[in-house]
């Protein structure tokens, strides 16, 4: 009766640890479609901006010109942040992580977003710092240069806003399921003894 006892916490024991390890595999597989999608819409975007921004400043003059010039040149950074995270992402992508390690990488993830929003915030900002100095310059290239920059940045800042807010939403959701799973461990002790009881 003992031996069947044990045999049957062995297989319980095993089951517990399997559907934790499936668990851990399943946040940092959602973590890391989500950066791998993030990224191609990133490089997407980029790409458009580039073939566009050049092909409409072609075709454009004045202040709208150098809004079309700025997009193709902003998006040339965008397009080499977005295939360096995409190729990293794709790298990490099979890796296996515990639960407490897991839980790291998505504050730090949530961290990341926040931080690039400041970033957007601060780029808008900056946009619209170039288009009012626009206004105080006498010579017409110069105030049409300062115009359609400060337009466009605020434009691809303001792109970027959107997604580092929708992308810092979509990870928080992904710590949200690590954070409620916390509330199924429970501390269990005997005389001096302690243990931890994970509820599945």
């Amino acid at each position: 009766m003992k031996q069947f006892t044990c045999f049957c916490f062995a297989i319980l024991l095993v089951g517990q640890l399997h559907a934790q390890q499936n668990f851990n595999d399943s946040i940092s597989q959602a973590r890391n479609k989500l950066t791998r999608d993030a990224m191609i819409v990133l490089g997407s975007w980029s790409v458009v901006n580039i073939a566009s921004g050049f092909i409409l400043a072609n075709q454009s003059s004045g202040e709208t010109e150098y809004f079309w010039r700025m997009n193709a040149y902003w998006n040339f950074i965008n397009l080499g942040l977005a295939g360096l995270a995409y190729m990293n992402t794709m790298r990490m992508m099979n890796k296996h992580y515990g639960f407490e390690e897991n839980l790291r990488q998505q504050y730090g993830m949530e961290k990341l977003y926040l931080f690039n929003a400041g970033l957007d915030l601060f780029y808008i900002a900056g946009g619209i710092a170039l288009h009012e100095h626009g206004k105080t310059e006498s010579d017409p290239k110069s105030l049409d240069q300062f115009k359609g920059y400060g337009k466009s940045i605020v434009f691809q800042g303001g792109f970027l806003l959107l997604m580092d807010l929708i992308m810092y939403s979509l990870h928080h959701k992904n710590t949200k399921r690590m954070l409620d799973k916390l509330q199924h461990v429970e501390l269990t002790g005997g005389l001096g003894s302690v243990g931890v009881l994970l509820k599945f």
